[in-house]
């Protein structure tokens, strides 16, 4: 399963389309708190997790998941990129950290590859 947040429904729908077409499944969350309330946290599938968000953003997330010490594979996604969301990323171990707009071709091949190949990257 893979969790996608972000507060941009278009995007949402963009990405849970994209997803399904390549058989993949998901499931969607417009904010942080709704992913919270509803995550079982026995499902470490994968999370793409858009950063700047109203309310509980995606950083404030990374760090819920740092100190609790879970561990879910994230790849995040932004549209801002900022010193300081791409060193948090990097610190919580993010498998990509991605800038909107994002290549479909790539991102399915990072969420496809994930269970062969466990190495982060970072693509700008």
């Amino acid at each position: 399963m893979i969790f996608i947040i972000d507060d941009d429904r278009n995007v949402l729908r963009g990405f849970q389309v994209l997803l399904k077409s390549a058989g993949l499944e998901c499931s969607v969350f417009d904010n942080v708190e709704e992913f919270l309330r509803k995550w079982n946290k026995d499902e470490n599938d994968m999370l793409l997790l858009d950063i700047n968000m109203p309310g509980i953003d995606g950083c404030d997330l990374l760090d819920y998941f740092e100190k609790r010490n879970l561990h879910l594979p994230v790849i995040v996604i932004t549209a801002y990129d900022q010193p300081g969301s791409r060193s948090i990323s990097e610190n919580y171990g993010v498998l990509a950290y991605l800038i909107k707009p994002v290549d479909s071709e790539v991102l399915i091949e990072l969420i496809k590859s994930q269970s062969k190949n466990s190495t982060n990257i970072l693509i700008k």
